[in-house]
Formats: C-alpha cells, structure tokens, sequence
C-alpha cells in the first residue's frame, strides 16, 4: 500500500505542476472572475477530501493557500475502506493542486467558512428525495455515503467549467480551465465507476439501491 500512495502522489505532483499556469501579466475582468468563481468549489473539494480521507485538511496540508481563512465546519475523517480512502486522498491532493493553480494566476481569495457537517449533507439528501430521511444521511458513515456525497461535488465543478470556457478571452485562462476541466471529468468517471459497481447495493438504512 505504501509503494502505491507513494507512486499516486507522484503523478499527482506531476499533475499539479503541469496545471500551474504562469501568472499572467494581464487578464480581462471577465477571465479573472471565471477563473476566481470556482476557487469557492476547489477549497471545499480539497477539505471534504483531504479531511474524508486523513482527518487534516489544507491548514496542514498547504496552509499557505488558506489565505488565514477559517478552517470548514463540521468535517471529519470517514469511515471508508482502504481503496476508497487512498482514492479520496488522491482526489485531495489534486484539489491542493487546484487551488495553487487558480491562486497563480489569479489573486483569489482566502478560504471561505464552509459547512460540511453531516447535518449539511444530510439537508442536500433531503431535498433530493423530497423528504426528510430517517435517520438523517450522515456522508462519513461509510463508503457508499461518502462516495454518493462525493459525486455532487465534481460533477458542478466539471459542468461550471463547460459552461466557462467558451466565455475565456485568454489563452492562459482557457488553458487553465482545460487542465481543471480534465481532471475534474476524471473524479467523476472514478467515481461513477465505483458506485456502478455497487449499483444494486442498498442504501442502508433508507431500503434505496444505489443505482
């Protein structure tokens, strides 16, 4: 297992690397606030994953892209199984990646207060079914929870960064938004696939499968 994170980590410092974009000397207005809207989402990525999967988040991580923002509220390491956990990880370290990517272009912003307690997720689900649920959904109980809590998130993040592209002027922002539109696509494939494979399991205890 140890050889495995080390390799993942590797590539995804690779990664992070190539998606640093050079600061650019000048963007539009336009650019800067495409670029600088979806900082909120790659912030709460980085501590719902980092914090899911290793109990620490960016404070520890990076805290130099914090911005002295306050730490989420509510977030805690899950109970989730040796794959899913060093996926997540993996997930984290790539929104680390994110985050230094869109503050090296763009001057950004300090982290904002987040709410991701399970009393938040648990109000998302509710919506989502049209009722309330008994007992509340709690994200960090196990893996299906997390990874059903988990497949919201990149999944606005891919199609925001559709639906920007096509409103970039720059080459350094539309590059930017391509790298982080990839690897978000990636999450989201990954974490299809790991629910299908599960898709005839129940929810327990609310009697739905998770397909």
């Amino acid at each position: 297992m140890a050889a495995t994170s080390v390799g993942s980590l590797m590539v995804i410092t690779c990664m992070s690397i190539l998606l640093l974009a050079p600061a650019a000397s000048k963007l539009p207005k336009s650019d800067i606030d495409l670029l600088e809207f979806p900082l909120n989402l790659e912030y709460l990525e980085a501590e719902f994953y980092l914090y899911g999967s290793m109990g620490m988040g960016l404070n520890q991580i990076q805290p130099n892209l914090t911005g002295g923002g306050p730490p989420p509220v509510g977030v805690r390491r899950a109970n989730l199984s040796p794959l899913v956990r060093d996926i997540i990880a993996q997930f984290g370290y790539q929104e680390v990646g994110h985050v230094r990517a869109i503050k090296s272009t763009v001057a950004g912003f300090a982290r904002p207060l987040m709410n991701l307690s399970a009393a938040s997720f648990a109000n998302v689900m509710n919506n989502a079914f049209g009722r309330p649920l008994h007992p509340p959904f709690d994200p960090y109980a196990n893996d299906i929870n997390y990874l059903i809590a988990s497949y919201v998130i990149p999944y606005v993040g891919l199609t925001g960064y559709v639906g920007s592209a096509p409103l970039l002027q720059t080459p350094t922002a539309k590059k930017l938004v391509a790298g982080l539109l990839g690897i978000e696509s990636g999450q989201d494939a990954v974490l299809r696939t790991l629910l299908y494979q599960q898709a005839k399991e129940r929810v327990i205890p609310y009697g739905v499968t998770v397909g």
